[in-house]
């Protein structure tokens, strides 16, 4: 039997332990406790989703975000390495 690869998902959870500040599209400032980020390569696009964990809620940050540098450096630090075949 054959078959093509058409996604592949890898997901984190990040404990911060300093708080960091992250501002919302609606201008609210709050310290963030924990980082989800989901990476997920397929055929269609490299992409990846990211939750901010406050300590009473969570929120998706939209793609039109913008993100601080201290979000963008564990994005870069823990991407996983691209698959070594090729998506169809």
């Amino acid at each position: 039997m054959t078959a093509t690869v058409r996604q592949v998902q890898h997901r984190i959870t990040l404990e911060l332990d300093t708080p960091q500040p992250f501002t919302d599209l609606v201008g609210r400032t709050r310290k963030v406790m924990a980082v989800r980020i989901e990476y997920g390569l397929s055929s269609i696009a490299d992409r990846v989703d990211v939750v901010v964990e406050y300590a009473d809620s969570a929120a998706l940050v939209p793609p039109v975000a913008d993100i601080p540098n201290w979000m963008q450096a564990l994005i870069a630090e823990h991407k996983p390495a691209g698959p070594t075949y090729r998506l169809t």
